[in-house]
């Protein structure tokens, strides 16, 4: 059961599980009157790591990714790799206040900090949106933050973009 859950390449959980997981967040929060975040995060220039150094490389890439992620979040945070080059993370009762924003830097700068090691010219766009009230679907939930991350892409990449949602 768990390996159906899990991402066999990075070990976080994959892409059906996290809309499961995303799901029942959405209800409890809903219940409890509880804010959470959730994070979209995309790989800025994994394809060319692909290219010039192959598969393999690419594959260490995205392993050292889930765990660079896995050792800065904490264990009730969700994280997921959402397939190819994109991750999400949920962060459960998150709400707006500074500590979400030292997060999402946290983990940008530590992530970028792993890239330069290895010299990968890899770095993260990232689209965040703190739910003050649970949205009306899992869908709003996705594409809200997903909206804002391609809007990073767009604008030249290696960002974090942040919004609140208040119903």
């Amino acid at each position: 059961k768990a390996l159906a859950r899990t991402d066999s390449l990075t070990g976080v959980i994959n892409r059906r599980y996290f809309f499961e997981l995303a799901q029942r967040e959405n209800s409890r929060a809903h219940r409890h009157k509880q804010p959470f975040t959730v994070m979209f995060i995309d790989l800025d220039n994994f394809k060319d790591v692909n290219d010039v150094s192959g598969h393999m490389t690419g594959d260490a890439l995205l392993r050292l990714v889930g765990e660079t992620m896995r050792k800065n979040l904490r264990q009730t945070d969700i994280i997921a790799r959402l397939g190819g080059d994109e991750f999400a993370v949920l962060l459960p009762e998150t709400g707006p206040e500074p500590s979400v924003h030292i997060v999402m830097r946290k983990l940008q700068e530590n992530l970028l900090q792993v890239m330069e090691k290895n010299g990968w010219p890899v770095t993260f766009s990232i689209g965040a949106v703190t739910f003050l009230r649970p949205p009306s679907s899992v869908d709003e939930m996705i594409r809200l933050p997903d909206d804002l991350m391609y809007s990073v892409k767009g604008k030249g990449k290696n960002m974090i973009k942040y919004a609140v949602f208040d119903g």
